[in-house]
């Protein structure tokens, strides 16, 4: 692969509902500029979340890692690493992720909770 340049992020689920139970998992992949997940990196990812939900854990598969799973702050671990994103139980509505790491390109989700 290329240079690490831009994250990659995709939702097992695009629209869940708005009971305050569903969950979204999104896995943020570390990419080069033709979008290949350049392995071994373990840049430092940042979650934010706008709209009707919460960032409910971060995770990278890291073993070793003890970082807590509550944190909106994660290293990649091998390129990869995972948000999970629950709806809010009153309101439904868009819901957009970003992740965001030092020098490369942000990545955005958008979640529908109906």
């Amino acid at each position: 692969t290329g240079e690490a340049t831009m994250l990659e992020a995709t939702a097992d689920r695009t629209m869940i509902k708005a009971d305050g139970k569903d969950l979204s998992f999104i896995t943020v992949k570390i990419t080069d500029n033709e979008g290949l997940m350049v392995p071994r990196t373990n840049n430092l990812i940042k979650f934010s979340i706008e709209g009707p939900g919460e960032i409910l854990a971060t995770d990278n598969g890291d073993q070793t890692d003890m970082t807590s799973f509550t944190s909106l702050e994660r290293k990649a671990f091998n390129g990869l690493a995972l948000a999970i994103v629950r709806s809010d139980a009153v309101k439904a509505g868009i819901i957009t992720v970003t992740a965001r790491s030092a020098g490369l390109k942000e990545a955005r989700v958008i979640i529908v909770s109906q």
